[in-house]
């Protein structure tokens, strides 16, 4: 059964309409191109909605020799309309297969297997929007089976719905009858073809034949599946060239004995040819040909076959290659036999070349394992073979030793279980590909074999293919394996002959090169064998020399014969001796000390015939010995030098004494200390000899000018120099050293020194020294270190001694400033008072504190304060007198005492020119500061006859001082006790105040008189103590000033105030500018910019609506600071202006570089306005100027109409004071924003 098919007829109708009778032919090729559409068209209306007078088509339709159909668009297609071609089709009238009073209908008589087939096809060609052509069964009311085809088309209404379908269902079964019948016969021939096949399929050669033009006509399975192909129709028509995995060479050449063969017309037989197979591999077949001829003999053609002897050329070549393998093993054994164990001769690479070639390996190396006990083991390489164009690793450092962890630690496992490594590159970890598979490695498949020795992994031998992915073979790793293990017996052989080498050199090397000397003699004193070291230590020059020369030990030898008897005595009594000590005779006649150790030697019959032992040169020892009680004498001395040091405070004194000791303990003729220091003419480093000891045979050279203040140029003792300031010491015979040495120590008859130098704090001091005068003396590294020792312990004292001067100094004085502190002050104020009391005079104390400083330090850094300090110390200096004491009582305050006065006015002098030095700018660090001071003063008696009270008062006269604007001097009163109690009793509360919430806010407006409107009120801060009542500014503000408490308690100012005009803006008045005083401190906080913005932030009052006012004395302080944070502030919005403007010491052209928006008129000049020409010419000056550089101005302290008249008439219409509001909280002064409130301040 056919599946069914949706053909397109554009024009040309379906192959199974054109198999349909001739005589109906002509009638459906019309019917199919009139009625239905094409595969891309669909109906839009019925072909059978026929008009009115078209009865033609109809009896067309009614005489088909088929049925034409429409259904409607339901699940199933039911029929609605049959043309009455149904009866002859079916045997059904239409009515029957259409009436529901039927049980038929046309999908019934459908056969059930092909129904669902149908009806898909029909519902795919609809979902498509095209015809459609399908094939299937039906049955007839007699029973009979029939084929149809069907065609129909979907109807589309207008609105493009599909509400049904129609077509065209012709009878097939003819058709269908001759397509069995012809398929019986191409059945019958393809059984005959099948049988042929089979025949040539069931020969198990390939077999294969070819046209004349070489093309394959054909070929059995055997030949196909060789060939790679599925079946032997895929080869038909090509040739050879058409089997990809020929090389051109083996195409051209198969091309070439078929040609021969049908151009003789001579078969060629059992021709032994390679074969390429599909999978790659090549192979050899035994070929035969044979031409193919026609009925009339001519040559149409080859016929060939072929046999796969792949294996048989395998095995002869496997023959072949065990004969080589034999004789190259053969001479791998010879070469080993042959190797002379350095890994780089000719004979070993040669082994590893023959090993390469038999292996087919690109590359054959051998890594030996190594490693220290408790480190990680790795693999060093000791030969490489590689294959010509194969690079090679034996140079890559990378390759020279490889460790075995992590890269080859599941390998290092295996080997030394005795297992192989045989793996291609796939096989390889990460790593491993990263090492091996990348240049210069390149390596594709591996082989390593485990070299043991005495069950012990010692090494690996290596096998690499650079070429192709293949593993070994088993065949090729057994004997792969067999000349490794030949290798494992030479390396064994190897080192059996080294142990044994070693172990013979060993105790040859241990004779030839002992630090001892060996012997072997006769009883009677004749040397049988001597070492080299012997014969060194009694001076020949070798054991020959010594044994043709010393042939009487008893008499040649030893300096006591004597002792030679005592020798042996002791062995033959006690069969060896120990350390037997005995002076003897070196060839040269010189006098060494030697120990003996020996032992008796017996023959089989108990017969002395010999001595054998070691000697040792004692010589040193002896000498040590010696000087060993040479340095107990010195080390005594060093102790009693030490104890004088760490005893007497006088080095003046102790130095002697330290000399005297130690020249007796070390026997020296003189003892000496010289300072180093500048020659005190030219400044170029000299020395003077400033401490001697002699002995009383001695000439002292210590009152000798040469001596004393003497360069070490003008003496030629430059070396000296150089060596001593390097730490080195001095030690020789004079005769050793250069003439211009020996010409300065032979002037005192110095025959040898030694000199090391002292160092205080890595600076040379001098130097400490010995002289030997009357007779050469080597000085030994013993006195050397002795005295080396005695100069560091002088230099701790003399360092000591500096020490407790400077200790003394620092207890007394300042270390920044330098001048005499408190402790100093302490100790001569008592005095100077007692001095005054003893000659009835006058005596000052003053206290001075520096204004503002501590602001200064905060914003600037303690390292600009520090300077401060310095320069304002030397200006106090200056303003001194010489008998005059000033010290630094801490921070920035100073105490100074003034004696012998005559008059109040000499200390009022004195405070006068301090603050004259102080006035000038101080320029530090690009910064120019402003500094004054608040003195206070008080006298001896009248104000106190004692420190502590003297002390005191002027404290608090300088309190006063501050009080009064600082910048001043204030001698004390009775009155400034009281105060000072009281001051101190407000800077506690003031400490709590802010945290206890006793600080409020008053607000003043600020009133232009020509509308009358409030323009600006200012935020005045109030304390409102619970026991004090309200605690005026005057009072509290200079000391939050002073202690610092003035920056959170502004910063609470200013937060307080915007929320608070914030708040009045919503509770309905109109939003108004806010003033708020920025204090010195505010100003010169290098965090007051950031707060600013964080309160505009948290209370959300407009930037512009700010007005900070500064002091000109607070903006001169620090003035580029000032300037620069000014202008941050400016940035933000807000405004500035100048308070108390005319008050301070500000100049215009100080003035004009602050970046200013307004000016205050100070209430100085506003209270005698009316009355003063002076303070309306100031006023006026003050307002032009405004006026010329666009500054606001605002006139403080009005109180009367008159002054508000005047200072209108000199152009000033904002104005602040009594006459318009006093200051209030917060809720009283809400009134004050009202726009009626304001109609009477303004004038008419």
């Amino acid at each position: 059964m056919h599946d069914p098919k949706i053909h397109r007829i554009d024009p040309v109708i379906s192959s199974t309409s054109a198999c349909l009778s001739t005589s109906h032919n002509a009638l459906l090729y019309w019917l199919t191109l009139t009625l239905l559409p094409s595969r891309s068209e669909t109906y839009q209306t019925s072909f059978l909605a026929v008009p009115p007078g078209t009865a033609a088509p109809q009896r067309l339709i009614d005489v088909m020799p088929g049925i034409v159909f429409q259904a409607d668009g339901d699940a199933g297609w039911s029929m609605r309309y049959l043309s009455a071609g149904c009866h002859p089709l079916t045997g059904y009238e239409p009515e029957e297969l259409l009436s529901p009073d039927y049980p038929t209908s046309y999908n019934t008589i459908t056969h059930a297997a092909d129904l669902p087939r149908v009806l898909d096809s029909i519902r795919q060609a609809v979902d498509l929007g095209q015809a459609y052509e399908v094939e299937y069964r039906i049955h007839t009311r007699g029973g009979e089976e029939k084929w149809v085809w069907e065609k129909g088309s979907p109807i589309v209404d207008s609105q493009g719905q599909v509400n049904g379908i129609e077509g065209f269902i012709t009878d097939i079964t003819p058709l269908k009858q001759s397509e069995a019948a012809l398929r019986q016969v191409e059945q019958a021939l393809k059984a005959r073809e099948d049988l042929l096949e089979l025949v040539l399929d069931s020969i198990p050669q390939p077999l294969f034949w070819k046209d004349s033009q070489g093309r394959y006509l054909g070929c059995n399975q055997s030949f196909a599946t060789a060939m790679g192909l599925s079946s032997p129709a895929e080869i038909v028509g090509g040739n050879d060239t058409a089997l990809p995995y020929l090389n051109l060479e083996e195409a051209a050449y198969r091309a070439a004995r078929d040609r021969l063969v049908m151009t003789q017309g001579i078969a060629d037989l059992q021709s032994i040819e390679p074969q390429t197979y599909p999978d790659g591999h090549q192979g050899w077949i035994d070929c035969s040909r044979l031409p193919m001829r026609d009925s009339d003999g001519t040559v149409m053609g080859v016929l060939c076959t072929f046999d796969d002897i792949t294996a048989q050329v395998a095995s002869q070549q496997a023959l072949k290659r065990r004969e080589q393998t034999l004789a190259t093993l053969a001479e791998i054994q010879r070469l080993l036999l042959a190797w002379q164990w350095d890994w780089q001769e000719p004979s070993i690479l040669a082994i590893f070349a023959a090993l390469g070639e038999l292996a087919g390996a690109s590359r054959v190396y051998y890594y030996e394992l190594q490693g220290n006990p408790g480190e990680p083991l790795f693999l060093r390489q000791r030969v490489e073979w590689s294959a010509s164009g194969i690079g090679s690793t034996a140079d890559d450092p990378l390759f020279q030793t490889l460790p075995l962890d992590p890269l080859f630690s599941d390998w290092h496992i295996q080997l030394q279980q005795q297992q192989i490594i045989n793996q291609v590159e796939s096989d390889f970890s990460d790593l491993q590909r990263q090492l091996l598979s990348s240049p210069p490695s390149n390596v594709k498949s591996i082989l390593l074999l485990p070299l043991t020795l005495q069950n012990r992994l010692q090494g690996v031998m290596g096998f690499s293919n650079c070429v192709a992915p293949r593993p070994w073979a088993e065949a090729d790793v057994d004997l792969l394996q067999v000349v490794t293990a030949d290798l494992a017996l030479a390396l064994e052989r190897r080192h059996t002959e080294l142990s044994l080498k070693q172990a013979e050199l060993k105790y040859r090397s241990m004779f030839e090169n002992a630090v001892e000397g060996m012997f072997q003699s006769t009883p009677e004193g004749q040397y049988l064998t001597v070492n080299p070291m012997l014969a060194r230590l009694y001076g020949y020059e070798s054991p020959q020399d010594l044994m043709q020369t010393l042939t009487d030990i008893n008499q040649q030898l030893y300096v006591e014969p004597g002792r030679r008897q005592e020798f042996t005595e002791l062995i033959q009594a006690g069969g060896a001796v120990l350390g037997f000590e005995s002076e003897v005779y070196r060839k040269d006649g010189a006098i060494i000390w030697i120990a003996e150790s020996a032992r008796a030697i017996y023959d089989d019959r108990n017969q002395l015939i010999g001595y054998e032992g070691t000697v040792e040169d004692i010589t040193d020892r002896k000498r040590g010995e010696a000087a060993i009680l040479r340095r107990d004498r010195l080390l005594q001395g060093v102790a009693e030098a030490s104890q004088c040091l760490l005893t007497t405070a006088d080095m003046h004194q102790a130095i002697p004494q330290v000399l005297a000791r130690l020249g007796e303990a070390a026997t020296a003729d003189r003892a000496y200390v010289y300072t180093h220091h500048p020659q005190s003419i030219t400044g170029e480093p000299a020395m003077t000899l400033r401490y001697e000891w002699t002995t009383p045979t001695t000439a002292p050279g210590i009152d000798q000018p040469h001596w004393q203040d003497q360069s070490y140029r003008a003496l030629g003792l430059e070396r000296w120099l150089a060596l001593l300031q390097q730490g080195k010491s001095i030690c020789s015979l004079t005769r050793h050293l250069p003439p211009a040495e020996q010409a300065v120590l032979l002037r005192d008859s110095i025959l040898s020194i030694l000199m090391v130098p002292i160092f205080i704090d890595a600076h040379l001091w001098g130097y400490i020294g010995f002289d030997a005068c009357h007779q050469e003396w080597e000085w030994s590294a013993s006195d050397e270190s002795i005295l080396v020792a005695v100069a560091a312990s002088l230099g701790g004292a003399l360092k000591r001694q500096q020490t407790e001067a400077q200790m003394c100094y620092q207890v007394y004085h300042d270390a920044l400033t330098g001048l005499p502190n408190r402790t100093f002050f302490d100790q001569h104020l008592p005095q100077a008072i007692a001095r005054t009391s003893q000659n009835e005079q006058m005596l000052a104390v003053i206290f001075l504190d520096l204004d503002h400083f501590k602001t200064i330090n905060d914003t600037l850094s303690h390292a600009v304060g520090d300077l401060l300090l310095q320069q304002v110390t030397q200006r106090i200096s200056a303003a001194l007198r010489a008998e005059d004491i000033v010290a630094r009582w801490g921070g920035d305050e100073f105490t100074l005492i003034l004696p012998n006065l005559t008059t109040a006015s000499d200390a009022a002098k004195v405070a006068r020119r301090i603050a004259d030095q102080l006035t000038p700018p101080f320029l530090l660090q690009n910064h120019e500061l402003h500094v004054t001071a608040s003195i206070g003063i008080a006298l001896f008696p009248e104000d106190g006859e004692d420190m502590t009270t003297l002390l005191q008062n002027a404290d608090a006269a300088m309190y006063r001082a501050k009080q009064q604007g600082r910048n001043n001097y204030q001698f004390y009163t009775q009155s400034l006790s009281t105060e000072a109690a009281q001051r101190l009793k407000l800077e506690t509360y003031l400490h709590h105040a802010l945290d206890r919430d006793e600080f409020v806010l008053y607000y003043q407006p600020q009133v232009n008189v020509v509308t009358g409107v409030v323009v600006q009120m200012e935020a005045l801060l109030r304390w409102q103590h619970p026991t004090l009542g309200l605690v005026a500014p005057g009072q509290f503000i200079p000391l939050a000033e002073e202690n610092g408490l003035i920056v959170p308690i502004g910063e609470w100012v200013m937060r307080t105030a915007c929320t608070q005009v914030m708040a009045w803006h919503r509770a309905g008045l109109p939003l108004v500018n806010l003033a708020v005083n920025l204090s010195a401190r505010q100003l010169q906080h290098p965090n007051l910019v950031n707060v600013v913005t964080a309160v505009l932030n948290e209370t959300g009052l407009p930037s512009t609506y700010l007005e900070l006012e500064i002091t000109e004395t607070a903006a001169m302080a620090d003035m580029a600071a000032s300037i620069e944070r000014l202008r941050d502030l400016r940035q933000l919005g807000v405004k500035i202006s100048m308070d108390d403007f005319g008050t301070g010491y500000s100049c215009l052209s100080h003035l004009k570089q602050f970046p200013l928006d307004g000016i205050k008129i100070d209430r100085a000049f506003v209270k005698d306005l009316p009355h003063s020409p002076v303070d309306q010419a100031m006023v006026n000056a003050i307002i032009s100027m405004a006026k010329g550089l666009a500054l606001s101005l605002v006139a403080e302290g009005v109180e009367t109409a008159d002054q508000t008249l005047c200072l209108y008439e000199l152009g000033c219409t904002e104005m602040q004071g009594y006459l318009f509001g006093y200051p209030q909280p917060a809720a009283k002064a809400a009134p004050f924003l009202q726009a009626s409130h304001g109609q009477k301040w303004r004038l008419e």
